[in-house]
This record gives structure tokens, C-alpha cells and sequence, in this order.
């Protein structure tokens, strides 16, 4: 599901605390053959409940338990759910008071009621890391299809597996516990020039066969154009290789 643009703090609030909808657009082909767009409407708990009662077991039929969904493993969502009530409970004692309730829910609503009394720099922390919330709970909760986990690094910790993308909505998050960085559909572009680069480089096969070495004294090198494509160096032996491999089909296609 694409969500809108533009969502406010009380928007990332809402679906955190407040049952809401859930809409998912869908394409039918009718009789004649063409090609009608329908919406599918859901009546979804709030994200922190569903992160809370993720189920981790099926019904006998094989279908899945829990908001006709899809969810992931119960352990990420705790573990998220821990987090969140974490963090928001110590923004409500870094703003001055005490958290009222053991509830996440009512952490964050208290939490939302205190930050138009924050100064400017604590509201921007504030939005940014209810969005980041809004995020990961969306990403964990399995909505609409679940997370792929390319076998990438994240660019932020350096981490490898621990990414998880919802193509559909373009939103992703790092489950590294030192990391949780996330993204949404304004900087999704990144992450995917990342990993379209880090899976080009690794697609390329090394030079040669063994250690890379380069000979001394150094070989005159008259250009950069071979280099050893594990190293990087033009003067490695598998780099001369390359050019004399080079040279040689060229003599050939002369002589031929």
C-alpha cells in the first residue's frame, strides 16, 4: 500500500495508538476484458497492538493467525515494541514528567501532549523519532506483503542481512541493534543506488587466482587502463597479465 505524502506527527500517532484503516488497491478484469482498480478497505488495530500480539503460530488450514496478514517472526516484533516503549519513555522524563502508564499507547499519547511545550530542536528529535516508530512498526507488522531482506550491508553500521525493504510502500529499516536507521520513499533512492552498487561490485569476479603482488622494481606502466580488479593497483601481476593477454589478441586479430 503507497502512503500518502505529507503525514504529520498526529498522523504517525494515530496509527501508533488508534485503530485505523488499512487500504489496499488491487486491479480486476472484468468480462469485457478490461481492466477496472478496486480498494479493499481493513479495520486494523492500532501498529504498537499488533507489534504486542504478534502471533508466532498457524491455524491446522496453514493460514496464518493474527489482522489477515502476513506478520514476521514474534521476536522482531517485541522486540521492536520493547524499543519504542523505551525511547518514548525516556523522551517523557527528558521533557519533565513521569511516565502515567506501563502501556506504550499511553506513553506515546503522553508523549505527543507534551511536545508543542518542547523547544524547537527537541520537536524536530521528537518528530523523527516518532516517524522512525511509524516506520519500523509498518515494516515489522508484515502489512500488505512481507519484508524482503536482501543479503546487503546497510550503509549506516556497515552490517550485512539486516536490512528489511517493503518494496510496496518504500520503506525500510536496519535491524542492527546498534543501528535502526530507517527510510521512506524520500530516501529510499539511496538505499537502492547502495545496494545496486555494493551487488554490481560484487558480481565482478577477482583477477586471477591467489594473492594479488606487484613486482619490484616497479614495471614502467605507460597508462592506467589495466588494473587488477582486486587490488586496484596497474602494477600487480595480474593486471600486467590482463594487458599482455591484451596485447597478444591484438597482434592476432592483425595478423589474421
Amino acid at each position: 500500500m503507497t502512503r500518502p505524502r505529507g503525514l504529520t506527527l498526529a498522523d504517525y500517532v494515530r496509527e501508533l495508538t488508534a485503530p485505523h484503516q488499512h487500504r489496499e488497491h488491487y486491479t480486476v478484469r472484468g468480462l469485457t476484458g478490461g481492466i477496472a482498480t478496486r480498494t479493499h478497505v481493513t479495520r486494523v488495530p492500532p501498529l504498537l497492538v499488533q507489534l504486542w500480539d504478534a502471533p508466532s503460530t498457524k491455524t491446522e488450514s496453514g493460514a496464518s493467525l493474527g489482522y489477515e496478514s502476513r506478520p514476521v517472526a514474534r521476536l522482531d516484533a517485541l522486540d521492536t515494541a520493547a524499543r519504542i516503549d523505551v525511547q518514548a519513555a525516556r523522551w517523557v522524563t527528558d521533557l519533565g514528567e513521569h511516565p502515567r502508564s506501563l502501556h506504550t499507547v499511553d506513553v506515546i499519547l503522553q508523549l505527543h501532549g507534551l511536545t508543542p511545550s518542547a523547544d524547537v530542536v527537541q520537536r524536530k528529535a521528537i518528530e523523527h523519532d516518532v516517524r522512525s516508530w511509524w516506520l519500523q512498526a509498518r515494516i515489522v507488522t508484515g502489512w500488505d506483503s512481507p519484508a524482503w531482506s536482501p543479503a546487503n550491508t546497510c550503509p549506516q553500521c556497515g552490517e550485512r542481512g539486516t536490512l528489511k525493504i517493503r518494496l510496496a510502500e518504500r520503506i525500510a529499516m536496519c535491524t542492527h541493534d546498534g543501528c535502526r536507521v530507517t527510510w521512506d520513499e524520500t530516501t529510499i533512492g539511496l538505499l537502492a543506488d547502495h545496494i545496486r552498487a555494493e551487488s554490481e561490485a560484487e558480481r565482478v569476479a577477482p583477477e586471477g587466482v591467489g594473492p594479488c603482488w606487484c613486482p619490484w622494481p616497479e614495471p614502467r606502466i605507460p597508462d592506467l587502463k589495466w588494473q587488477c580488479r582486486r587490488c586496484g593497483s596497474a602494477r600487480c601481476t595480474h593486471a600486467l597479465r590482463a594487458r599482455l593477454l591484451a596485447d597478444l589478441r591484438s597482434v592476432e586479430r592483425v595478423g589474421a
